[in-house]
């Protein structure tokens, strides 16, 4: 598998877990853009780089995090931490050694589906 295709599978695993917890969601296909998944529910809007490994370049970072206007806009990486999906808020901008981000949970997910 190609980093592309395994890029796009976690992409895609991020559209799906966020969509059963009641996000519209919207993935920015082959765009090579700083937001991989659009996810809205209620007034709250979150802007994801997707990364496996969460390793996000500070530019990368620093861009995503110019792009929103908390509280309603936030940035958020998804990554694979111990093999499962989490999800870490961006809570400053980065120098080139420090991450300033903390856990962040997307709400409860939808036993019904």
């Amino acid at each position: 598998m190609t980093r592309y295709e395994t890029g796009r599978r976690f992409e895609y695993l991020v559209h799906h877990n966020l969509t059963k917890r009641g996000y519209y969601c919207a993935r920015a296909a082959g765009s090579h853009s700083k937001i991989d998944v659009l996810a809205v529910k209620g007034n709250v809007c979150l802007l994801i780089q997707c990364k496996t490994d969460g390793a996000i370049s500070p530019a990368e970072w620093n861009t995503l995090y110019d792009l929103c206007r908390p509280p309603h806009t936030l940035p958020i990486v998804a990554l694979k931490d111990d093999g499962q999906l989490a999800y870490r808020l961006i809570t400053a901008r980065r120098s080139h050694r420090r991450r300033e981000w903390e856990p962040f949970d997307p709400g409860e997910k939808d036993d019904g589906q």
